[in-house]
């Protein structure tokens, strides 16, 4: 009896070893990367138009003369513009975060979909275009930070968070 018990559990663990590795790949739309795009002025402006948390400050350091981030769809895509632009003596301006977010429609916590860290550049604003493949029957929003950095000791960092799309 264990005999044929053993035969039994090494057969398994054969079989396994054949089983291909790729049997539980997640769907190939799930892991599409965003894709820079180019707006026009209007497009862009009329992206951020859609979200009125844009440029409310409630505490400022100084180094953040405006910011604004918004979404819109195109298709299946997700179109995400924002904007960081900082006053003239900083050494670095952008965004430390943005986390693409979604939900099914009728829950109310939002999970984060896409997290992508470090834009910014040595310049004095930063302009964010992109696309994202997403798929469909969920809501979604971009939260991001805004930063600015003047030295060491001198940085400034704005959470702010998009409008709400439906797919």
């Amino acid at each position: 009896m264990k005999k044929i018990f053993s035969l039994i559990i090494i057969g398994c663990l054969v079989f396994t070893l054949f089983v291909p590795a790729n049997v539980f790949a997640a769907d190939i739309k799930e892991q599409s990367e965003w894709q820079d795009i180019v707006l026009s002025d209007e497009e862009f402006e009329k992206i951020l138009s859609n979200n009125p948390n844009n440029n409310i400050i409630t505490y400022a350091s100084g180094l953040i003369d405006s910011y604004s981030i918004g979404i819109s769809k195109s298709g299946s895509d997700l179109i995400i513009a924002g904007k960081t632009t900082c006053t003239s003596n900083v050494t670095k301006c952008g965004f430390t975060k943005v986390i693409v977010q979604r939900r099914s429609s009728s829950t109310a916590s939002w999970s984060n979909y896409k997290t992508y860290s470090d834009l910014y550049k040595d310049a004095r604003s930063y302009t964010l275009s992109k696309k994202l493949s997403v798929t469909s029957g969920y809501q979604y929003r971009v939260t991001c930070t805004h930063y600015a950095k003047k030295s060491l000791l001198s940085t400034e960092k704005i959470d702010n968070t998009s409008n709400i799309v439906t797919f």
